[in-house]
């Protein structure tokens, strides 16, 4: 009795099995019957939306921007049969100056050249006419005279004014007029020939190149057109065109949106994603199912490996175009069509019932593959990665090889050649992408996969680079707050190579430090000087007016003394004007007026201008400077300034007697010019000293200078892309200027 019992139980138990193994195919089967016929009853909405978006392919941008640019093609031929001419594009449209005329007119012809290629494509899919509004004339390929605007299928007539320019006139046709007229304004208003210009043909060897002069055509009418009967008899006629890099290249025909692009438009491919999500989210939830790990088929007792349910979501993925190719030949009639030449009666219910059969199919796939992941619920992630990854087995060996990998890169001496590392690193992605490439489907899942893995490294890789950083910032900080003899101890990684460098960085502080208290110095010391220089001519302004108070001075001794005011005013209106000069000119908020100056006459200019001084200082002028015209960009009047500063301060510190000489040459493509004279003084202060302000070689400050000339010519210099030099041998005193051409 007891063994029966026991039979019973275990047949029981097997009972119970089998229709475990049953219950998840029934509901699936269910569940995707009802989302079938779901589906299918949005045909009617997706049919309509579809209409909606199914525009006419020559109303799009890219067509109108061909056809408005064929303007400049018929235009020409209009021109030469009204003026009885046969003048080229360049004749017609093109002004350019004579410096630039040649790669303007290069530059243009192949723009025309690429115009003319399509105008057999315009020509043989458009009719055509332009008319010139003074004279009537007419250039047409078709019979215009009998033009009826209702008979067209679309139509388009651009008006040019007798100034060029252009409007939409009210010829015009087309499925959505509205529309076409924003979309040829919009072409209108970025597309004339200076507009091509800068797209087309500018380039950044052209920025010394002034722009051409262009005109526009004028006073004619321009109308392109397709008739309905064209349009209903089209075939292969290339209506749409597309651009490339602003170049007119007819490169895919097209009537406008396929019917697939129509009903992703309309909506079909979002309706079924969100129906596969719902059936996906069912079968990962619903409980009538069971608490199943595994979704078992009775002749199938293993379950589904990791990567063959990734497979199968990505097959799953691309059917899904299918689908939707189906759904449009459904609803445009194209699949009944097609049937009906089998079948002579009831095409559209074999359609129908083909429709359904095959989304039951696809929906049931989904339940299918959802029910396989349903075991994630029950075995967390980790666990169902560990029992259903193939890849799984070979991860001890890959962990090995990728953390030997990471820890080289991780250590790499960033002073060393890289090449051999970034050879293997690209080496190992390239096997990878390799492999993931050879698999005919399923790539973009398993490079979702790599990727997010890669990213992990990556993020793990910067964390300890920053966290090296920081170490090494740390440092630095230190050094930046005084601590110059700040050590670092710890493994700093790729950084480690900068540790011997931070030795050279605590000197560099300390030279820092030096250079700050000397600048601090020069800053004193130019308060001193500028105090001094100001405060002379005051004193003996002031002085000197105390003097012309008193009563009973001469008529004589007062013009000597307005003499003196005078003079001293002077002095210091000059040593201000002087001083906000070089102000500015450090300050950068100088303006420039740049022209092409011809640097060896303004020499001899400024020379001729300075002759009395320097006779009165009793200097012998000796100028050698090329006879070539040397044209460079500079602002004459601060060049003029730069020069008259130096023959200034020769005539104001050169030995009296001596010679002074002027030189002036071009090397390569640097212009040179050196003035040498004998000082009158000895020069106790550096070279490179000279140029600041208000530093002069006379130290005792018995002259007139103001110790601003020669900081002001470096300054000018400087602002026009020119280099000052001082050279000192014992008393002789050398300044070399040098521009780049």
């Amino acid at each position: 009795m007891e063994k029966v019992k026991e039979n019973l139980e275990l047949n029981k138990t097997e009972k119970g099995k089998r229709s475990s193994s049953f219950k998840w195919l029934v509901w699936g089967a269910c569940i995707a019957l009802f989302f079938s016929f779901a589906f299918t009853a949005l045909y009617d909405n997706f049919r309509t939306y579809a209409r909606q978006y199914n525009n006419s392919p020559m109303e799009t941008v890219n067509n109108l921007l061909w056809i408005y640019q064929s303007n400049y093609l018929l235009y020409r031929d209009l021109y030469n049969k009204v003026n009885e001419t046969n003048i080229d594009y360049m004749e017609l449209y093109l002004q350019p100056s004579e410096d630039s005329e040649w790669i303007w007119e290069e530059c243009y012809m192949e723009y025309f050249s690429e115009l003319e290629n399509c105008f057999s494509s315009l020509n043989a899919n458009y009719d055509y006419f332009a008319q010139d509004l003074i004279t009537g004339a007419v250039v047409s390929n078709f019979d215009y005279e009998n033009f009826q605007l209702q008979e067209q299928y679309f139509c388009i007539s651009f008006l040019f004014d007798e100034a060029g320019n252009v409007t939409v006139d009210n010829i015009i046709q087309g499925v959505d007029i509205a529309q076409l007229r924003k979309n040829i304004n919009e072409v209108i208003r970025g597309n004339g020939l200076r507009d091509i210009a800068q797209r087309y043909c500018y380039d950044s060897e052209m920025v010394d190149f002034p722009s051409p002069q262009l005109k526009p055509p004028k006073n004619c009418r321009i109308t392109y057109c397709v008739s309905n009967e064209a349009w209903e008899k089209r075939t292969n006629a290339e209506y749409s065109v597309y651009y490339n890099n602003n170049s007119v290249l007819i490169d895919r025909i097209s009537y406008g949106t396929s019917d697939y692009d129509l009903y992703i438009q309309a909506g079909a491919g979002t309706a079924l994603t969100i129906i596969m999500l719902i059936v996906f989210l069912l079968a990962m939830f619903v409980p009538c199912v069971g608490n199943i790990e595994e979704a078992k088929l009775p002749w199938n007792r293993v379950a589904m490996p990791l990567e063959a349910i990734v497979l199968a979501i990505c097959i799953l993925f691309a059917l899904g175009s299918e689908v939707i190719s189906m759904v449009a030949a459904i609803c445009s009639g194209a699949a009944e069509e097609a049937f009906s030449y089998i079948f002579q009666s009831g095409a559209g219910i074999i359609v129908y019932c083909l429709n359904i059969l095959a989304l039951w199919v696809y929906f049931f796939f989904t339940w299918f593959l959802s029910i396989q992941l349903r075991a994630l619920r029950a075995m967390g992630i980790m666990q169902y990665i560990r029992k259903r990854c193939l890849i799984y087995r070979i991860f001890p060996f890959l962990k090995g090889k990728i953390l030997k990998m990471y820890d080289a890169v991780a250590h790499f001496d960033v002073t060393k050649n890289a090449h051999k590392m970034i050879l293997k690193i690209v080496l190992v992605n390239a096997v990878v992408l390799f492999i993931i490439s050879s698999l005919w489907f399923g790539g973009f899942a398993i490079t979702v996969v790599y990727s997010i893995l890669l990213y992990f490294a990556l993020r793990k890789y910067i964390s300890d680079l920053q966290k090296k950083y920081s170490l090494l910032l740390k440092a630095t900080n230190e050094m930046a707050e005084g601590n110059l003899n700040v050590a670092i101890t710890e493994d700093l990684g790729v950084f480690e190579p900068f540790k011997p460098q931070i030795f050279r960085i605590q000197r560099g502080f300390k030279k820092a430090v030096e250079n700050e208290t000397k600048s601090q110095r020069m800053k004193a010391e130019l308060i001193t000087n500028v105090s001094h220089d100001l405060k002379t001519p005051l004193t003996a302004i002031i002085t000197y007016i105390s003097l012309l108070k008193e009563p009973n001075i001469t008529e004589e001794q007062r013009r000597e003394y307005l003499d003196i005011l005078e003079r001293k005013s002077l002095r210091l209106k000059v040593l201000i004007e002087d001083l906000f000069e070089v102000s500015k000119a450090n300050s950068h908020s100088i303006s420039l007026h740049i022209t092409d100056v011809d640097i060896m006459n303004l020499i001899k200019q400024v020379a001729f201008e300075m002759s009395d001084k320097l006779e009165a200082a009793k200097l012998d002028l000796r100028m050698n400077l090329s006879e070539e015209k040397i044209l460079l960009p500079l602002d004459s009047q601060k060049t003029y300034r730069i020069y008259e500063n130096l023959f200034g301060n020769i005539a104001k510190y050169a030995l009296k007697g001596t010679r002074v000489y002027v030189n002036g040459f071009r090397i390569d493509d640097t212009v040179v010019i050196t003035l040498k004279n004998i000082a009158a003084d000895e020069i106790q202060v550096k070279p490179e000293e000279l140029t600041d302000r208000f530093v002069r070689g006379d130290t005792s400050r018995n002259t007139e200078g103001s110790g601003l000339g020669l900081a002001i010519a470096k300054s000018f210099l400087e602002l026009q892309g020119g280099e000052i030099s001082i050279e000192l041998d014992g008393d002789l005193f050398k300044v070399t200027t040098t521009f780049k051409m």
